[in-house]
């Protein structure tokens, strides 16, 4: 354990003995940890949140700092982008189209979709038909980008990549103003325009 005041690692006796194993034990609290009887408990797979190891990581840092006084900010869960790594792989980050309408509802939101065929798959004349694109944006305003959804080659890559925009508040006029790189899979996604609300 390492001293919050001095910053020296120590050894820790205590009393009690938890035991938390496997994909189900719970013993996380609100803010992502708990005490009990002055030991401190983390663990990363809350119901709800993303059971990811960098995700665990992150919100261990930030624990971390809060418990040192040196921060007070909380993991946010809502961005977080992740990958299926399929055949066909599928990538997201923020909102789903869903989970946006509770927040938002249905007439609060945009949906911008499109599919789309890599270049790749025109080559090998391979089956294009999964490969669809959704930005899911606040409708007022600016359009802030609430989530992103991409099937298609390399889907972890391009989500990654649009990730840091989330945590900048992206929207959707700076999609439209970003110049896509060619030919890659992730520039489809700056040519988002279609509407599914026009039909």
């Amino acid at each position: 354990m390492v001293d919050s005041i001095t910053g020296e690692f120590r050894t820790h006796d205590t009393e009690k003995k938890l035991s938390g194993c496997g994909r189900n034990s719970n013993i996380i609290g609100e803010g992502n940890h708990k005490t009990i009887a002055g030991t401190n408990l983390f663990n990363y797979c809350q119901r709800g949140r993303p059971e990811l190891t960098p995700t665990a990581i992150k919100a261990g840092k930030l624990l971390a700092r809060r418990l040192a006084g040196q921060s007070t900010e909380l993991m946010d869960y809502d961005n977080v982008a992740t990958t299926v790594f399929t055949p066909l792989e599928y990538g997201c980050v923020g909102l789903s189209e869903e989970e946006a309408e509770k927040r938002h509802g249905k007439d609060g939101i945009e949906i911008y979709h499109a599919f789309y065929k890599p270049l790749e798959f025109t080559v090998a004349e391979r089956d294009a038909s999964q490969c669809y694109i959704k930005v899911v944006c606040e409708r007022g305003g600016d359009q802030k980008i609430l989530g992103l959804h991409f099937t298609g080659p390399n889907a972890g890559e391009v989500t990654q990549g649009f990730a840091m925009g989330f945590q900048c508040g992206a929207t959707y006029s700076h999609l439209l103003q970003t110049v896509g790189i060619h030919p890659t899979c992730a520039e489809e996604v700056v040519k988002v325009s279609i509407t599914k609300r026009s039909g």
